[in-house]
């Protein structure tokens, strides 16, 4: 007697047919999936409509829903292919993990792959089996730098996560092109054929359109200046008009069932929340903008079409600057690394909790010898003073790395890039205006996600996405004196990124300033030396160590 699982892949065709006009009833018997009332209605509009964008809250379940449509296309169609794809790799392995998680738990699933889901270095799959036809298809991929690499790949069903990240230029040149390709482009000729002579014989009232190949495209809440907003008022517009194959879905938490998520996990990220952040991540609403001085528009404008991506090494003929905010006890030990230029360009963001002073030093000591690290600007306070001392030591025999400014080191050999800066609240001021002029001039960027499928790439970018968000939430007050101060609006809300940023927009704005006597500087013998002034090499009495002096 044949199991149950076979009866239904090989003789229940009635039963396949009934699941293709069901999804819902499909999910449940087929992966054993039981979904909420809105996850319903939001999957039978996938199924059946050919644009699909659902903006859903924190935990409202759309990546795995895109998990859900990808597994239920290639069990119902044969020789079907999906693509899962996002901003970066990591988010397309995201909805691969969901994918895993349903072939654990469905044994009919299971039965219908070759082998279990597969992870590999620059993509990950699941083969289905075919009976005497090739077996249908889901992959996950990684974009690539300006989606080359995948741009032959074709797809029935793409379903793209965190759709508002994505290089609005590679969806449309290389994503959208996937999905051209019909499932049977010359059946589809024939049927169109058909319906062509049934309307000129008046025997119909219009040809039906086939059925089409899927766009599916998942996000939280996001800005309106965004190019998903833009793509959701044209799919309103297209359904104004009757076009039912496009629908817009907008999720909020409020929608989900009671007991679906954790009230208390929400309030507490509410309260650490701008109201901005709170309505994107948790409400799924598109607002205008950020209240903060660093506005989302701001640094949005900043952020897309770079043409640039994280570097977790740097350029053999550029210079870079660091940003450094020294760990406190309860903060964390953030960098930024700006690769001087025009513009200059944020290529690579660093967080840390709980590491020594030595071992902040030895990561600094590492940035500068995979950078062409030309100046360091460091928080004085917080452990600034300890780690600058560590720092001249020279850990593991690596060159010292010596404050500009410390006279106790003039005779002491090693790298004087270092520079403590004070945030008083004038240098604040400055520090915040100045990063803000930079990017407003366009001489401050951010990189695009990372198209490959490094980890610590994927990592960095994270960073950079943090380090945007804290920005977003800084907002400025007046002091009872007069002065400003640049606080978030809830106490203890991290801003380590932030502050490693405004410390390196004001590293930029100080090295522009300088004049050409100043910079670059020659680092020899532990004196400063601006090129093209005359010097002279002079040996010290006590140490025997040559050094250079102006004339």
């Amino acid at each position: 007697m044949l199991k149950k699982e076979e009866r239904i892949l090989v003789e229940g065709m009635e039963l396949v047919e009934l699941y293709r006009q069901d999804p819902v009833l499909a999910a449940k018997d087929l992966l054993n999936v039981e979904l909420a009332p809105i996850q319903r209605v939001v999957l039978r509009d996938m199924w059946k409509k050919g644009f699909v964008i659902l903006v859903a809250g924190r935990g409202c379940g759309k990546t795995f829903i895109l998990a859900v449509i990808a597994v239920l296309s290639c069990l119902l169609y044969p020789s079907y292919r999906t693509g899962l794809l996002g901003p970066g790799f990591r988010q397309a392995k995201l909805i691969f993990l969901e994918i895993e998680r349903l072939w654990d738990r469905s044994s009919i699933f299971r039965h219908a792959c070759q082998k279990k889901p597969t992870r590999g270095p620059d993509s990950c799959y699941v083969k289905f089996k075919g009976a005497g036809t090739t077996g249908s298809f889901i992959e996950a991929l990684p974009l690539g730098v300006d989606g080359s690499k995948i741009r032959g790949s074709r797809f029935f069903t793409i379903c793209t996560d965190e759709f508002a990240q994505v290089p609005p230029k590679i969806f449309n040149t290389v994503i959208k092109p996937m999905a051209a390709t019909s499932r049977d482009p010359m059946e589809a000729v024939k049927e169109f054929d058909r319906q062509k002579r049934l309307l000129e014989m008046g025997l119909v009232d219009k040809i039906e359109k086939a059925e089409a190949n899927k766009l599916i495209m998942t996000s939280s809440g996001y800005y309106k200046f965004n190019h998903m907003w833009k793509r959701m008022k044209l799919y309103w517009d297209m359904m104004d008009r009757g076009d039912e194959n496009y629908a817009v879905w907008q999720v909020p938490i409020t929608d989900m069932p009671e007991g679906f998520l954790n009230l208390d996990t929400i309030e507490e990220s509410r309260g650490s929340m701008t109201e901005a952040e709170f309505l994107t991540e948790y409400m799924a609403e598109m607002v205008s903008d950020s209240d903060g001085i660093f506005k989302a528009s701001l640094l949005e404008m900043c952020s897309v079409d770079t043409g640039f991506s994280i570097k977790l090494r740097g350029h053999p003929e550029k210079n870079y600057i660091l940003g450094i905010d020294v760990a406190s006890k309860q903060d964390a030990f953030a960098i930024c690394v700006v690769e001087l230029g025009e513009p200059n360009k944020i290529v690579n963001a660093i967080e840390r909790y709980k590491l020594s002073f030595p071992d902040m030093a030895r990561l600094i000591y590492k940035l500068c010898q995979d950078y062409n690290v030309v100046r360091i600007f460091m928080d004085r306070f917080g452990g600034g003073e300890s780690l600058k001392d560590i720092l001249a030591l020279g850990l593991d025999g690596k060159k010292p790395v010596l404050d500009r400014e410390d006279k106790e080191t003039l005779m002491k050999d090693g790298d004087r890039i270092l520079e403590l800066c004070s945030p008083s609240t004038g240098w604040l001021e400055e520090a915040n205006f100045g990063t803000k002029a930079l990017m407003e001039h366009k001489n401050l960027f951010f990189p695009q996600p990372p198209f490959g499928v490094n980890e610590r790439e994927a990592d960095a970018y994270e960073c950079i996405k943090k380090m945007k968000t804290q920005s977003m939430s800084i907002v400025v007050q007046e002091n009872p004196g007069g002065s400003l101060k640049f606080t978030t609006p809830t106490k203890g809300t991290p801003k380590d990124l932030y502050s490693s940023m405004i410390l390196a927009g004001w590293g930029i704005n100080k090295m522009m300033q300088e004049t050409e006597e100043e910079v670059p500087y020659l680092y020899q013998g532990g004196i400063i030396t601006p090129r093209n002034v005359h010097v002279q090499e002079m040996i010290s009495p006590i140490t025997g160590d040559s050094y250079l002096i102006r004339r």
